[in-house]
């Protein structure tokens, strides 16, 4: 579990003041792809391998708005994991603690050109044994 805090800038919001619904999503990502790097693999090394990870789900439950000039706190999770999928769990809150929003992500590993799912404990042991020591597999 990992916790980053995320300033709302101001090209984030719409006309209300309100950050836009999508923006969340990257949140989301820049989250998901701190807890990696704190967890000892990166992104980078997997796709200069030829590989990627597409999101191949994404459920999101707005609770409450934040506009410019807060901080939005993002905790993330590893939330299930198999050798072909991983489910991330996160939950959104702002400066005072309050509940923003709680989410879920789902991705695969697949080749580059192909797009054929991998399993990871065969082409990324090192991924596929961090997830095993994060979560219990489904």
């Amino acid at each position: 579990m990992h916790t980053i805090q995320i300033p709302v800038r101001y090209q984030e919001t719409d006309m209300m003041g309100i950050v836009y619904h999508a923006n969340y999503l990257v949140y989301l990502e820049i989250a998901r792809t701190e807890l990696l790097r704190q967890l000892g693999v990166e992104y980078k090394d997997m796709e200069e391998a030829g590989f990627v990870s597409p999101v191949t789900n994404v459920s999101m439950d707005y609770k409450r708005s934040v506009t410019f000039g807060d901080t939005v706190h993002v905790r993330v999770w590893v939330d299930q994991y198999s050798k072909i999928r991983t489910i991330y769990g996160y939950e959104l809150t702002n400066q005072a603690g309050e509940l923003v929003g709680t989410a879920k992500t789902t991705h695969v590993v697949v080749k580059r050109g192909d797009f054929k799912p991998i399993r990871l404990d065969r082409e990324f042991p090192k991924w596929h044994d961090m997830y095993m020591n994060v979560m219990n597999p489904v």
